[in-house]
This record gives C-alpha cells, structure tokens and sequence, in this order.
C-alpha cells in the first residue's frame, strides 16, 4: 500500500509540473432527435487526438490548444456523424448542443431487452453510478446497491446476487470482458459483504436477471457487466475518511486528451465501527479488507483506445462461532488479482471492436475445527466482440472468447457435516480442475420487422465447447417486441442457457467428472412505459424452467437428475418529481422448487424468498442538505429444522434429525435505512460531502440461521454482522 500511495503522489507531482500550452476549453451536451441526453458519444477535434466523451447526462467537456479553423466532429454507431467547422478565439469557452441524428429507424429500441437494468438510456430502467453512491445502506457499494431492483431477492445482507431464487454461482460478473469470478470481500458460507471493485472506477454497467444476450454464456440466471473509466480529462484527488474506512482516488491526466491513470486505494477497519456501536465480542479478527485498482488509459486515436487495468484485493476475518459439538472460531483470508488488457475502436467508419486478454486469480483459506481448506481458481481468457450496422435497420453482433480455468482444493473437510470438532472424521482433498471453454456467438437486431414499423427482434446463438470433458452445448435466443406508443413497449424473450458445474463437483474424489451441464429455459414477457426522461415503469412476468441440475447419486456421488422452476412477477417504478424527491419503488414475487443437490424430494430453493419490497427514496431539503431512506422488505428464507436427535456414544456426539428440505422459514426480513448528506466547498473552494448514516435504524431483530445445543433441543438465533443499529459518519473532498 506504501508503494502504491508514494507511485500516486509522484505521478501528481509530474502531472502538475509539467508545461503546458495555452489553451481553451469545448464543452456541450449531445443528443437525440426527442431532445434525450445521448451518453457515450465520441466528440473530437478532426486531425487531433483532442477530444473526449459524453457522460450519463449526454454532457462532454476537453481542452485543446488547437488554433486557427478546426473542425469538431461526433461520432457513435447507429448515429449520422457530425461535424461542424470553427475558428476559436483564444481563452474563450466554446459551448455547443450537438444533435445526433439516428440512423436506424428504431434501432435505439431494439437494445431494450426484457430483465436489463442499465447506468445507459435505451437498455432499460436506469441506474445511474449517482444512484450508487447515494443509496442509502448501500456503502457505495454496486453489488448491494443492486439488490434494490426487483429480480434480486434478499438472501443475507451479503452482496452476492441470488437471481429470481437462482444460486449466486448462476450469475456472472464481467469487468471490460474479463470475467471475476469472486468479486467479494469477506467469502464464507454467508457470502461476501462488499465488493472489490470502486465504485469511482466505473463509468457504466448492464445487468440482467433473464433473458440476456447471446453475448453472454455459461450462466444460468444473471449477468453483470461492468465498464470502467477511460482517460481522465482532468487532475483530481478525492480523499475520504469515515467510521469504517479510509481511501483514496486519483485522476492523472499524463499527456492531455490521450495518457492518462486512474488510481484508486481502499483499507477498511471496521473495529471503529464495532467499538462505537457494540458486537466486537463476535470478532476474534475484525474484519479488515484493502484493495486498489488502477487503468493506465492511452487514447491512440480518434476512436482507439488502449486499456490496461489492474484489480488487488485481501481481506481477514476471525469470528466466533457457536456449534452444537463446541465452541469455533471461524478464520477465513482471501486475495484477488486482475489484470485486464482491452482495446477499443471503430473500423470502416461502421464496424465497433472490443478486445480483451485478461488474467484472474483468486484463493482463499477456510479454517473451522478440522475444516482448513485452501481455494485457488485462476483464469485466463481471451475475448473479441464486434458490432456492425449492416443497414439501416439492421445490426449484426458476433464474437467469441476462449477461457482456461483452473480450480483446485486442498486441505480437509469434514466426513459429517454435523462434526467439525478438530479430531473429527475427515476427508483429504488434493484435486485441480482443469479446463478450457472456447465459445463464440452470433446476433442479430432487425428494426421495422416485416416492415411493421414498430415491430423489433433480437435473434441469435451460441455454442459452448469444454474439451477436457467432451461438454458442449448450443444456446439459441429470441427477443421481440412492439412499440405501442411514444412512450410504452411490449417485449417477449425465449432463451436456452446452460452453465457447466460447479468446478468442484468434477472432482473424481467426491464428485462425477462426466456431468452434464446445467440447463434453464427462459420465458420472458414485460412491458415498459416512460413518463418522461426522468421517470420510468416496468412489469415483468417470467418462467424458468430447470433441467439437467446436479443430483447426489450413492454410486456416481452426483448425476444430472434434479430439475426445477422459478416462476414470478418484477415491476419497479423509478424517477423524479422536479424539486421535490428522487428514487424508486421495486417489488418481486417469486415461487421457485428444486431437487437437486441433496434435496432428495422436490422443494422450495433455498432462495425462495417469495415477496421482496424495496423503497429508496432522497429529497433535497436545500441546494446543500440532502436526506435518504433505503426500506427493505422479504419473505422469509426457507431452511430445514433440526427436529431431534441421537447420540452416538463411541464418538460422544450427537446427530441431529431434520426435517424435510426447507420445511420451516426464518422470520420476515425488514430493515430502514436512513442518510443524511451535506454538500459544502472548504479547503479553498475544493468539493467536500459530509455524511452521517444510520442501518437498520429501528433495531428490528433479523434472523439469518439458528445454532443448537449440543442435543439440538434449544436453538439460538443467528444475526448478520451488521444486523444490529449502527451509525457511521464519514467525509468526502476532492482537491
């Protein structure tokens, strides 16, 4: 972390020593032909590498030393190029409103897939990174800021992501193509409480919770892609302090409008926070994570760009745990490292290109009694995606990536999961799982389908490959939909997904190498209506109909006999009313069954949360003062009861009996959130928010599991870390 913070200071030192010419500034606003803020426009000067690109407001701002006639031109697929020719006159501002004029009729709907929840207009509900840092609870994190949209059902107070009652395995998330297959801090069988990636270094992102692209493979329920910042138009530190953590931010521009890094550094000490508020006596280690990400960005021409980013992260935990047979103490470690090199750029004026070859590892330890296993998973891959507007209301998306995964396990795990003692029965593990998965897909957008000019459809397929196990599969994908007005769309989605296993049950060990892949068939209709640029409604019914699911087998350990559904209704309303409160309102049902896994019967999933309510709400008191509320609402999560037991003299234990899967459920789930921020100018007119928050601010108990005595005649409730009130206050300023 030292060298990390002393490269940061001396690249500020260089930047702001360096010369400089005298030069002017050009800034605007672009978008469409209905007067929409158009984001992600290339605006620059014609015959330079000055320039820059529209933010989520359609707003773009760079500086040029450029003299004499010059000629600005925008740029963004799907779009007429556009050019205007000027002289300049010195140490003046130029401010421009660039319209952008559409060149496939109703192509802009077309992208607005059912279940997409996107930081871009035209893929669905908005969510702004704005959103993100405001949420109130949310810790400015996007993986908990995310759980407020319907699709996502309230599991734990983790941030992993259990789609429409899927397990979080089922959803991947990608970060400039790169898959990150643990993007968590804090990993245990509760799941991870925040995420290694900064908010401040993402410039937009796409979720989907069904029916997604082609583009997207080897995932059953969900997929999260992630965009991070390109080159930094401007030098700027953020530095920010609160009750849990510190970090710091940086933007080095090192050659103007074309090399420049982003860095960014966080440590979390969270003892503060439990000193001040209580429950320090749960913590042997209290948690404690670092992290920092870095892009060196190199803009090498008008619409090339060159990224190479970097991701580190390490976190400890040692809590104590109560179990029937003794009193644990949980220690868990993990880190995470990704390097992702990306190019990005337009060829033949029509023809948008991405590509990436990225590196991810992961590993982490897990000791609890006789449990001390070790996890590695290192991944490597390489990826391509092209897009091209063949005509006028037809684009064409193709591609494909070839990834080499490696997991493996070592260390030994309990025989009986009712025994973790540390001289208890156990089993060894020494297995890695090799693999590579080469995959490519193809896709097509037709606007004014059957020359109906309302009328839209995505078509497309994919194949997957695994040739260390001979798995392959082929998914084929329909999205239509109509426009029914000006401000309202009917859309259907059908779709065949398919996920390989869980790596670690192709151990020969305690697994079946020749499992199948995991299947789920997608039906999607919902319908979509905008009140304005500002507000938007969505209702969404969906089937999931599982195969093919992973099944215990006396003889095989596993075979491919489970299977399941997942049935429900999305909606959420989102917006603004001007001056007065901004937010949205989110509601989901779900009913979801499963036999797999060791659920011998057909049962509820273990993340069927049937109800999940979800209102966040800001109102601005005054220009400066700002007040959130963030209330949670969910249905109980299913689990199986311990009913009875019996005593096993020689081993002096005793074996508890359950019920049947999921038979009982823990209490509803609710919690209010509360925020209140307060924008000033100190330190020499430099931005600065201070913030004070409150969790669960009306202390409402919220159970997450139960532990038993020893004869599993008593049972104690279980609370999450941050089950209990808490406040936590902290500051932001930008130098």
């Amino acid at each position: 972390m030292k060298t990390i913070i002393a490269t940061i200071l001396i690249l500020i030192l260089v930047s702001a020593f360096a010369s400089a010419q005298q030069k002017y500034t050009i800034k605007g606003k672009t978008f469409d032909e209905d007067g929409k803020p158009l984001p992600f426009v290339n605006v620059f000067l014609l015959n330079s590498l000055d320039g820059g690109m529209s933010d989520e407001r359609g707003v773009f701002s760079f500086q040029t030393a450029k003299t004499g006639e010059v000629t600005l031109v925008a740029s963004m697929i799907g779009y007429k190029k556009y050019s205007k020719t000027f002289k300049p006159e010195p140490e003046k501002t130029i401010s421009l409103s660039i319209e952008m004029q559409n060149t496939a009729v109703n192509m802009a709907e077309i992208v607005v897939t059912a279940s997409s929840y996107s930081s871009e207009k035209g893929k669905g509900v908005v969510m702004s990174s704005m959103d993100v840092i405001t949420t109130p609870g949310g810790a400015a994190d996007i993986f908990q800021s995310l759980k407020t949209l319907p699709g996502l059902t309230q599991v734990s107070e983790s941030a992993q992501l259990y789609v429409r009652g899927g397990d979080p395995i089922e959803t991947i998330t990608m970060l400039d193509q790169a898959s990150l297959y643990h993007p968590f801090t804090f990993e245990s069988s509760y799941g991870g409480i925040f995420s290694n990636i900064n908010t401040a270094a993402i410039k937009g992102m796409y979720f989907s919770s069904g029916g997604f692209s082609t583009k997207y493979g080897n995932a059953l329920s969900g997929v999260l892609d992630i965009d991070t910042k390109d080159e930094p138009q401007i030098q700027r530190i953020n530095l920010g302090v609160s009750l849990a953590n510190a970090s710091i931010s940086s933007d080095i521009p090192i050659v103007e409008n074309v090399l420049g890094v982003r860095l960014d550094a966080r440590q979390s000490f969270t003892k503060p926070l439990f000193v001040v508020n209580g429950g320090i006596d749960r913590f042997t280690v209290t948690p404690t994570s670092r992290d920092v990400n870095g892009a060196l960005v190199y803009k090498y021409s008008q619409t090339g760009r060159l990224k190479l980013f970097g991701l580190y992260g390490e976190d400890t935990q040692g809590v104590n745990v109560d179990r029937p047979e003794f009193n644990a103490i949980f220690d868990g470690a993990s880190n995470n490292s990704l390097l992702n090199l990306q190019v990005r750029d337009v060829l033949f004026s029509d023809v948008l290109v991405k590509a990436s070859a990225s590196w991810n590892r992961y590993n982490s330890l897990w000791k609890l009694g006789v449990l001390d296993l070790t996890k590695r998973d290192n991944n490597y891959k390489l990826r391509a995606d092209l897009e091209y507007q063949v005509a006028a209301r037809t684009k064409l998306s193709f591609g494909s990536e070839l990834e080499q995964r490696s997991s493996s396990y070592i260390g030994t795990v309990q025989k009986q999961d009712y025994d973790f003692r540390p001289n208890a029965p156990s089993i060894t593990l020494d297995a890695t799982l090799v693999g590579r998965r080469l995959a490519a897909y193809a896709e097509v957008e037709q606007a004014s389908l059957f020359k109906i000019q309302n009328l839209f459809a995505v078509v497309g397929g994919r194949i997957d490959y695994i040739p260390e196990i001979d798995l392959r599969w082929i998914d084929p994908r329909l999205s239509i939909g109509y426009k029914l007005g000006e401000h309202s769309t009917l859309k259907f989605g059908w779709g065949i997904f398919h996920q390989h296993a869980d790596p670690r049950l192709y151990s020969p060990e305690d697994g079946n190498p020749n499992l199948k892949a995991l299947k789920a068939t997608h039906y999607i209709a919902a319908y979509d209506y905008s009140f304005s640029d500002q507000a938007d409604f969505r209702v969404e019914f969906y089937h999931k109909e599982y195969t093919d699911l992973p099944l215990k087998n006396a003889v095989l350990h596993y075979d491919n006999g489970g299977n399941g559904y997942a049935r429900g209704i999305d909606l959420v309303v989102k917006g603004s009313i001007p001056g007065f409160i901004n937010g949205w309102f989110s509601y989901g049902f779900v009913d979801t069954k499963r036999k797999w896994m060791d659920f011998e019967e057909f049962a509820p999933s273990s993340y069927d949360i049937t109800h999940n309510v979800t209102m966040v709400l800001t109102y601005s008191v005054t220009p400066t003062w700002q007040i959130g509320v963030n209330y949670k609402f969910a249905t109980g999560r299913p689990y199986t009861p311990a009913i009875g037991s019996v005593f096993h003299s020689n081993e002096n234990i005793y074996e508890p009996i359950y019920a049947a899967k999921n038979s009982a459920r823990y209490e509803n789930y609710q919690r209010l959130d509360s925020r209140l921020t307060h924008f000033e100018q100190l330190f020499g007119g430099k931005f600065t928010v201070f913030y004070i928050e409150g969790l669960n601010i009306l202390n409402i108990k919220n159970i997450f599991g139960y532990n038993y005595s020893a004869d599993y005649s008593q049972r104690n409730e279980i609370q999450s870390y941050f089950g209990r009130r808490m406040i936590i206050f902290g500051m932001l300023v930008t130098l």
